[in-house]
């Protein structure tokens, strides 16, 4: 989503503005049984999960940084990212996602070199069980 703005709030307290937010997936693991005899039907069966959903989010780090997301922090109430055009309307957001069962499991900053002036960034890759979405018109799920 090009020129699209991205708020994570964490706690239904911390507003984090974000650059780039990836890894939003709804998956689930099955595996075929095939039936035996003359019927030859195959049923699927879900499988449990082998591996975390990983949300990676990106955001800026500003003089008075705070950070409400340690690595190790389980949240018990769900992280809600934000997508809206317009800044300061996310009441009026295009999509809103939902996360939750969350684990923040690691951070990466950036780059920092004193030869070159730079905004430094964080990387926060936060583990999820599950994520709903709701765009303008409704719940997608």
């Amino acid at each position: 989503m090009p020129n699209y703005i991205f708020l994570l709030r964490v706690d239904a307290l911390y507003d984090l503005p974000c650059t780039r937010v990836s890894g939003i997936v709804q998956e689930k693991e099955y595996e075929n049984i095939m039936e035996g005899g003359v019927n030859e039907y195959v049923q699927l069966r879900e499988k449990p999960v082998s591996k975390p959903n990983i949300l990676q989010v990106e955001r800026y780090i500003g003089e008075n940084h705070f950070d409400p997301l340690p690595v190790g922090y389980q949240s018990t109430m769900p992280l809600v990212l934000y997508v809206s055009r317009y800044v300061r309307e996310f009441n009026r957001a295009t999509m809103v996602f939902t996360f939750s069962g969350v684990t923040v499991v690691s951070k990466k900053y950036g780059e920092l070199d004193a030869e070159k002036g730079g905004l430094l960034s964080v990387t926060t890759e936060i583990a999820y069980q599950q994520v709903s979405v709701e765009n303008a018109m409704g719940v997608m799920e």
